[in-house]
């Protein structure tokens, strides 16, 4: 006999699920653009991204800093000679940027590494300098060569400064100290085994957190060394794992890692993963991995922010074996608070970017900057409250309790905040292996606080399968709090 059910979702804290057919009041296959965390139960739209000023396309800044010195935002790009040259603007809410003449260095940009210290902004440059910028405070000027360092410089870590005023910064496999007084330096004031590169650091409790991938990308096991600042040893080691660890953190008490593993390496054979793995003690653990299908061209950055409790980092994640459709954006890793679960999603989305994705970004309170597509484009947050890109959640695989049958839907419903003009919903659904999506229908009566859909756009009845998926889409900032679905199973026992 046919029987009934249904299905409800109105929670969305658990983030993206490790299993696509994993039953589930929480979690999802993505959602993109849409803020799960500050009301679990709602999907909230974020502002759209427009394009920053263009006066700095032509210096390539892809590393950004927020300083609390002078509240300016400051950008590290290049000269067209490929030279260090620093860019600012006073207002991280508005467009114009300043382009100081003082701010050019005489060595390589080494972007990676861009960090405020004692008023002034410091870096690498070259095959051997330690730059710094500054005043911040004053009328800044370059210092090229405040030291030089014992090794051709290949790669670089952002700084961190720890609970005695100390500035550590990182190249190649060589942690470099700035005193408290910002002006004594020492070169490999700690140095991790050569078959390593230095990636990323991070303050934990009165430790130095050392994130490192194999020399040789791709080829042996990432390492995270603990180091107490002084001691000749190192006080633990921590076997991160295969892969190439590229962002390190500490959320909660805890170090979070985030490690490419095989995302754009042909030994990957086809297929690679992002993983997000805590560790508290013992070895790391995996709390998400997240699978490419095809190899993307590119790694992880290394930028990354923590803002509310929160890591954010950016990410390419293909999927599909033709590369040609993929998962791209700025993700993060977090919870609301104690009370919920660790959760990762791709927070932010650039319809902007191109194939040749995210460079890096940066953050100045709730505004991102983003610099993409390997031209010098900038974007930011939207200092309107716009809402053009189209935010998107997608389902789990629902099979009502059961694969092996075939299910008629009855009826899709959606719930919502009460409309406003220019707010759309779009729901659409795939079934079984389809291709693509039908779509079910639009809504944008202003006013409205739900949508029940009995049949597609078509005026068709809903297509049978033994599978579905659920897609809503919103734009205008339509803030999406339920939805359900009743289906009745026709070849019941």
């Amino acid at each position: 006999m046919p029987k009934t059910t249904e299905i409800k979702i109105s929670n969305f804290s658990g983030g993206i699920s490790d299993d696509v057919r994993k039953q589930s009041g929480s979690e999802f296959i993505i959602s993109k653009h849409f803020d799960i965390f500050s009301n679990p139960k709602r999907l909230t739209p974020y502002r759209s991204l427009e394009q920053d000023d263009t006066d700095v396309t032509t210096y390539f800044v892809r590393d950004f800093k927020y300083a609390s010195a002078s509240t300016k935002l400051y950008g590290l790009g290049q000269t067209g000679a490929g030279l260090t040259k620093i860019v600012y603007k006073a207002d991280a809410t508005a467009n114009g940027w300043t382009v100081p003449a003082s701010s050019e260095g005489n060595g390589a940009v080494k972007n990676g590494c861009f960090v405020e210290f004692k008023d002034y902004m410091w870096g690498f440059q070259g095959t051997n300098q330690l730059f710094k910028w500054g005043l911040l405070s004053g009328t800044p000027a370059i210092t090229n060569s405040v030291a030089t360092v014992g090794q051709t410089i290949t790669s670089v870590a952002d700084g961190v400064i720890n609970s005695l005023g100390e500035l550590y910064i990182a190249y190649n496999n060589v942690v470099l100290r700035i005193a408290a007084d910002g002006t004594t330096v020492t070169d490999s004031a700690k140095t991790v085994p050569t078959n390593y590169k230095i990636t990323s650091l991070a303050n934990w409790g009165n430790y130095l957190a050392i994130g490192c991938s194999p020399k040789d990308s791709f080829n042996g096991v990432s390492k995270v060394f603990i180091w107490n600042y002084s001691s000749e040893l190192f006080q633990e080691t921590i076997d991160w794992g295969e892969g190439d660890l590229r962002v390190l953190e500490t959320v909660e008490g805890y170090l979070v890692g985030i490690t490419d593993r095989y995302l754009n390496n042909a030994t990957g054979a086809g297929r690679g993963s992002m993983i997000i793995q805590i560790y508290s003690g013992g070895v790391p653990q995996v709390v998400k991995e997240i699978f490419t299908q095809a190899l993307t061209g590119k790694t992880i950055p290394t930028s990354k922010a923590l803002r509310n409790n929160r890591l954010f980092w950016s990410a390419k994640i293909m999927t599909n074996s033709a590369g040609t459709e993929y998962n791209e954006g700025i993700w993060s890793f977090g919870r609301k608070n104690v009370n919920y679960p660790f959760t990762v999603t791709l927070d932010i989305i650039d319809e902007n970017v191109d194939t040749d994705g995210i460079q890096g970004f940066g953050v100045a309170a709730n505004y991102f900057f983003i610099a993409h597509s390997n031209d010098g484009s900038i974007d930011k947050t939207n200092d309107a409250a716009t809402y053009a890109f189209t935010s998107i959640y997608e389902s789990l695989v629902q099979n009502f309790g059961d694969s092996d049958t075939d299910k008629v839907i009855e009826a899709v419903k959606v719930s919502f905040r009460r409309l406003v003009s220019g707010e759309t919903l779009t729901v659409k659904i795939k079934v079984d292996d389809a291709a693509s999506w039908t779509t079910v229908g639009t809504y944008s009566t202003v006013g409205g606080t739900s949508e029940t859909f009995l049949n597609i756009a078509t005026g068709d009845a809903f297509p049978s399968g033994k599978e579905i998926k659920l897609r809503l889409e919103s734009v205008g900032g339509l803030e999406i709090t339920e939805w359900y679905m009743r289906a009745t199973i026709t070849n019941t026992l």
